[in-house]
């Protein structure tokens, strides 16, 4: 008895412990697909840039030691000779030198902000991205979703239609052979059970590609005979109707287009000019005979700070050609831009028409449905009274079976295009990442 008992507690838990819904697919999805992790090391790859780019600000210092051996081939004993901007020294001696350099640049019209601003967008449009490709995501699960709830109900429905099938194929097999059938319309109806058979086993074959791409795109291992989808329940109150600048798709074009105009801008800013400091201390120390002693004699020697002015003059017509490319980019992104809005509306209503014939239909269906149902009880009752034949009350089940898989596509079609419509008007609010 007490074995009993534990089975009629543990059975319940068994039997719904491999139920699947569509949200738990798209969570594990987003927090584990190899696609997204991908991206999202992008983002941190020029956020990094980023910090390097504020180093810029600082002045930088370089510490520096050398220490040589140097032969006059001509006898002199000291001095230097310079040709051009070859110095060439002259004696024979060890000597070693301590320098500190300082450069510092104080002021390129802009240019560092330019550069910092160009990056900031830069990690800005990864993560629009970021936020993109889990919709693509969420699509491609939705459609695998969807097309297993509708192969799953296919295949159930079908099967039940073919068990029919054969009884009907029975009872006129009889009449046949009373000679109150045809043999031609006999031959029909064992096609038609062949037909039914093959579509059973097309839907299973769906629905068992369906599973394993669910499990390769979500990361939740599933399986098609102990796992069971849910059906997708999605609210009008779910399907937020965001305008396409606020989709990660427009935050993403119009982030682009300020980063292209910003970058205009730095490749004016750079014609002007550049001035900067720069300054230097040094220590130097030689000895004609020991390499040593040279380093211990290093002492102070000089130290100069100055202000250098620097303007490019002319860089065979760069400047132009690079400002002509830039706006030519520009005019692409905002075209980019205007055909992916416009993809964007579109879309939206077609979906938004889809549904309301889709539910306009499924009501309709409804009502059928219900009519069958009522005439399947009533020829019921007409077979139990032999008023009717068992042909009639077979084909009136065929009918019901018929009108219900009819309901449940239609169902899962509607359940999809509302899915699809809330992905499409996802706002960068509703990304994962925020």
């Amino acid at each position: 008895m007490k074995h009993y008992l534990l089975l009629y507690f543990i059975l319940p838990i068994v039997l719904h412990a491999n139920e699947v819904t569509y949200e738990e697919l798209l969570n594990s999805a987003s927090v584990n697909s190899f696609k997204l992790k991908l991206l999202k090391s992008d983002e941190n790859i020029e956020s990094s840039k980023l910090e390097t780019i504020y180093s810029e600000y600082y002045p930088t210092l370089n510490l520096s030691y050398n220490t040589e051996y140097n032969r006059d081939l001509n006898g002199f004993n000291a001095g230097t000779e310079s040709v051009g901007d070859t110095v060439i020294t002259n004696g024979t001696r060890y000597q070693s030198s301590l320098s500190l350099s300082l450069n510092y640049e104080l002021y390129h019209f802009g240019v560092t902000d330019d550069s910092i601003e160009i990056a900031k967008r830069e990690v800005d449009t990864k993560e629009y991205v970021w936020c993109e490709e889990e919709k693509r995501l969420h699509q491609s699960i939705l459609e695998r979703y969807s097309s297993a709830i509708k192969s799953n109900a296919k295949s159930e429905l079908k099967s039940q239609m073919l068990d029919i099938h054969q009884k009907l194929y029975e009872v006129k097999k009889r009449l046949y052979k009373a000679g109150k059938y045809s043999k031609v319309d006999l031959g029909d109806e064992a096609i038609s059970i062949i037909d039914l058979e093959r579509e059973v086993e097309l839907s299973d074959l769906q629905y068992q590609e369906d599973i394993i791409e669910l499990s390769n795109l979500s990361h939740v291992e599933l399986d098609k005979d102990s796992s069971k989808l849910l059906s997708i329940e999605m609210s009008e109150s779910k399907v937020l109707q965001d305008k396409f600048e606020d989709t990660a798709l427009g935050f993403k074009y119009s982030n682009q287009i300020m980063q292209k105009e910003q970058e205009i801008e730095q490749l004016t800013h750079a014609q002007y000019p550049t001035i900067s400091m720069y300054g230097n201390y040094y220590m130097y120390g030689a000895d004609p005979d020991d390499v040593a002693e040279s380093a211990d004699a290093i002492r102070k020697n000089s130290w100069k700070l100055g202000l250098s002015i620097r303007l490019n003059i002319f860089e065979g017509f760069k400047y132009s050609n690079n400002s002509q490319t830039l706006r030519h980019e520009l005019l692409r992104i905002k075209q980019e831009r205007d055909l992916s809005k416009r993809d964007y509306e579109y879309n939206s209503k077609v979906k938004h028409n889809k549904i309301s014939h889709l539910d306009v239909l499924y009501e309709k269906d409804s009502h059928l449905q219900q009519q069958t149902t009522k005439k399947i009880a009533m020829i019921k009752r007409l077979r139990e009274n032999q008023q009717i034949d068992s042909a009639s009350e077979l084909n009136a089940l065929l009918e019901g079976l018929e009108r219900e898989l009819n309901l449940r596509i239609e169902k899962a079609e509607i359940a999809y295009e509302k899915a699809s419509l809330e992905i499409l008007h996802r706002g960068v609010s509703q990304c994962t990442q925020h």
